[in-house]
């Protein structure tokens, strides 16, 4: 019995070992942590199934050109519902001139089809299943959203939490002008 708890106890503690490595040798907060700090960065590589009825694969460096507001969400999110009507509207207003492009990484099918139906999402949505664009992004949580200038580099504000119009209005504008 005394072997068993020791090898379980050496287990854990190299378990422990591994995590602490892991967080000490992190990317540190990915794009998040830079740009928050007010620097501008080249969006990492980006490309993700688009979801519902489109076909294909979204290319963020497909876009180059145009300015990209890339919104990272969950459909349990409350604050994301607080600003969705503000994205619809917003998408609505700009058309074509800005990308509009939803995130999805951490719901069924059926949950985010719902949410989109229910918040009329007039913007194409794309799945991060597993998370990985999100860790590139450095996203902590729902809903953030990151803004793409026509050079394809992320500029600041990094917003976290729900979005106002006047704030996304406002780093549109900053995104069109650099």
């Amino acid at each position: 019995m005394r072997v068993a708890r020791a090898a379980a106890a050496v287990v854990v503690l190299a378990l422990l070992a591994l995590l602490v490595w892991d967080v000490c040798h992190s990317s540190r907060g990915g794009v998040a942590a830079k740009v928050d700090k007010g620097h501008t960065v080249a969006a990492p590589k980006t490309a993700l199934p688009f979801f519902g009825r489109r076909n294909g694969t979204f290319d963020l460096a497909a876009y180059r050109g145009k300015v990209v507001v890339l919104n990272f969400w969950a459909s349990w999110c409350v604050d994301c519902k607080l600003e969705a009507k503000t994205l619809h509207d917003a998408a609505a207003k700009w058309g074509t001139n800005v990308v509009f492009v939803g995130v999805d990484g951490s719901d069924l099918t059926g949950a985010a089809s719902k949410y989109m139906k229910h918040y009329d999402v007039n913007y194409s949505v794309v799945r991060d299943i597993g998370g990985h664009v999100q860790s590139k992004w450095g996203v902590t949580g729902f809903p953030e959203t990151f803004f793409v200038d026509p050079q394809g580099r992320v500029i600041p504000p990094h917003i976290v939490g729900p979005i106002g119009a006047t704030d996304l209005r406002a780093a549109i504008r900053r995104a069109l002008a650099a």
